[in-house]
């Protein structure tokens, strides 16, 4: 009888093996991280919706109680003579004192020790003895994009070296990546006037007041009907490297002129009246701003190289997240619509149909399959 045969054994994955097995689980990493990541991105937008559903419940409470929906805080000049300009297009003025939309809703947004922190019967937030700062310093989740990543810095700006309060407590004011979408002026038949620029549609002539603009906003004054037009808009990632073109001093540019007395002890290198003004700040009226162009303006920079720089370079040039429609998520931006519901505008969308999305009253008719 013949002896049985020995089975043969293995000790080890052969090199070449080894290198197949490898190279699978790098295509399936790499297969998976895009899904993964998109998934997370799907909550984070989910939660930003979220937040203006919220903001958007909040306005509602807000008119229900007063008759109106709150002033966005800046607004449009029509008469810029009134006030001493010598310009020959509307002017942005800041007419209803020195507070944003979103710091006059807060209370209706479960914020009630935040607002009860706040006087509005002071000039404006940042006013230099700091009664409003324990108000104004507060992060409030629901006016942060997730997809922004606040997160480095808690949601606050951080200690302004030309404000003194902020200095003492040795940190800043909350953010915010939200604000009203007070006017448009962006071309009314889409024509290109400055070719080249960040903002090439902008016909300054042309412009026309958003849902939330200067005073009292009623129902009623809403033509386009509120399901046509923009309240709220993201314009997400805004930070001390942001640059204002107005000043403390331009604030009351409005019907009311005040005299240089009136900013004595104001915030700002200077005196109040030189101070550029904070726009990535919930409590901050120029947080609100005009459509000039597109969703997500691929213009750059949109920012100064160095935080609190303030010298000027970007200010006003409506790049990017400056003072315009802005997000980070892919393909567009969430915007509160005056009826509460929130949608996403598409960075395709035509400036036409933009406009007519953000003027409250122009007589536009849009498709709901146009943005």
């Amino acid at each position: 009888m013949s002896a049985p045969s020995k089975s043969s054994t293995r000790s080890a994955f052969t090199l070449i093996e080894l290198l197949v097995v490898i190279a699978i689980i790098a295509v399936l990493i790499a297969l998976l991280l895009p899904a993964v990541q998109s998934a997370r991105e799907a909550a984070r937008r989910a939660q930003c919706t979220n937040n203006l559903k919220q903001i958007g419940l909040s306005m509602h409470n807000y008119e229900s109680g007063n008759g109106c929906f709150p002033p966005s805080g800046e607004s449009t000049n029509y008469s810029p003579a009134s006030v001493g300009s010598s310009s020959t297009v509307p002017i942005t003025q800041f007419a209803d004192g020195g507070w944003s939309c979103l710091a006059r809703v807060l209370s209706f947004m479960e914020g009630g020790s935040s607002f009860n922190a706040l006087n509005f019967n002071a000039k404006e937030y940042n006013e230099a003895t700091g009664m409003n700062f324990t108000g104004a310093s507060t992060v409030v989740s629901a006016y942060l994009c997730p997809s922004a990543n606040r997160s480095p810095d808690g949601g606050q700006d951080g200690v302004d070296p030309n404000d003194t309060i902020s200095k003492t407590f040795g940190r800043g004011y909350g953010y915010s990546d939200y604000g009203a979408t007070c006017y448009t002026d962006i071309s009314p038949t889409g024509a290109v006037v400055t070719p080249g620029g960040a903002t090439p549609y902008r016909d300054q002539s042309t412009r026309a007041d958003g849902l939330l603009k200067a005073g009292k906003t009623t129902i009623a004054e809403i033509t386009d009907g509120t399901s046509n037009t923009i309240a709220i808009g993201e314009d997400a990632g805004r930070d001390p490297r942001f640059i204002s073109p107005y000043n403390e001093g331009d604030m009351y540019k409005g019907p009311i002129q005040y005299p240089a007395s009136y900013y004595v002890g104001e915030q700002g290198p200077a005196g109040g009246a030189t101070n550029k003004r904070r726009y990535w700040r919930w409590a901050e009226p120029d947080g609100a701003y005009g459509v000039s162009g597109q969703p997500n303006n691929k213009f750059r920079p949109m920012y100064e190289t160095a935080a609190w720089a303030q010298t000027g370079v970007t200010g006003g040039n409506n790049a990017g997240a400056n003072d315009e429609l802005f997000s980070f998520h892919p393909g567009g931006v969430n915007v509160l619509m005056g009826d509460g519901s929130v949608r996403f505008l598409r960075d395709s969308i035509s400036v036409v149909t933009l406009r007519a999305l953000v003027t409250k009253s122009g007589g536009e008719v849009v498709s709901s399959d146009a943005y």
